[in-house]
């Protein structure tokens, strides 16, 4: 078994399925981070799905290394590789599996992101999921983020499931910071829901913050405002990006 683990036979399937595994992961993780460049995301968490999406790939490789070995032998094959396959087929395996590594980073776990091309509203969730968000002004959904002086909108996240549910009830909070250009806070409430945020675990079909407007608000300047939901029970949560520009009321 010893010799096994310290063969070179072994060390070279686990090097060639690391590089291949390596090699895929950047690739998925890079256009990932271009398609949805907008999203903010830290350093810290940028790290920890680089190395979760490497780790992914390599299981993935080293799997399909064994089932192409076993498809080889049973159709007879003197020795299995990858790189012997023709290049039209290598690259296509290479993009199936890029695309199935994606899928499991970013679906299936209540774990992912959107962009509203018409608004800019990002959306991240971990844990929680939402199927639709959107923008809210007077009962009617926003194309845009023209908000005038002294209104107020509603950011909407809707179809959420994956709360945790204690006695048949589910708690929420909802933290709400406006910045400014500059980044600094004009308003910032760490929760809401402070006083409201039990629920039926049946009623929660969505989940909803106002937002209002006003001085210090100047008009013509533009404003991010960030709407995080969180699941009081478990560790789940949702974030909402959206920068909105303020005009004078017509």
């Amino acid at each position: 078994m010893i010799e096994i683990l310290f063969s070179q036979r072994l060390k070279k399937f686990l090097k060639e399925t690391f590089l291949l595994g390596l090699f895929m992961a950047v690739i998925v993780f890079a256009w990932v981070r271009l398609l949805f460049f907008e999203v903010p995301f830290s350093l810290s968490e940028d790290s920890m799905t680089l190395i979760k999406t490497i780790l992914t790939s390599w299981l993935i490789m080293g799997v399909f290394r064994i089932f192409w070995y076993l498809l080889l032998r049973m159709i007879g094959a003197l020795r299995p590789a990858l790189i012997r396959s023709s290049g039209a087929v290598r690259w296509m395996i290479l993009i199936l599996l890029s695309v199935s590594l994606y899928a499991c980073q970013t679906g299936g776990f209540r774990k992912g992101f959107s962009i509203d091309g018409t608004t800019g509203l990002s959306v991240k969730y971990d844990g929680i999921s939402t199927k639709e968000s959107r923008l809210v002004m007077n009962g009617e959904t926003l194309n845009h983020t023209d908000i005038p002086l002294g209104e107020n909108f509603t950011l909407i996240n809707d179809g959420i499931d994956g709360l945790t549910i204690k006695d048949r009830q589910v708690s929420v909070g909802c933290s709400l910071v406006i910045t400014d250009t500059a980044g600094r806070a004009i308003f910032s409430e760490p929760d809401l829901f402070a006083d409201h945020g039990l629920f039926n675990k049946d009623s929660v079909q969505y989940l909803q913050c106002r937002v209002n407007t006003g001085a210090p608000m100047l008009p013509d300047e533009h404003y991010g405002v960030k709407v995080t939901f969180w699941d009081k029970y478990g560790t789940g949560k949702i974030e909402n990006s959206v920068r909105v520009r303020i005009i004078d009321e017509p």
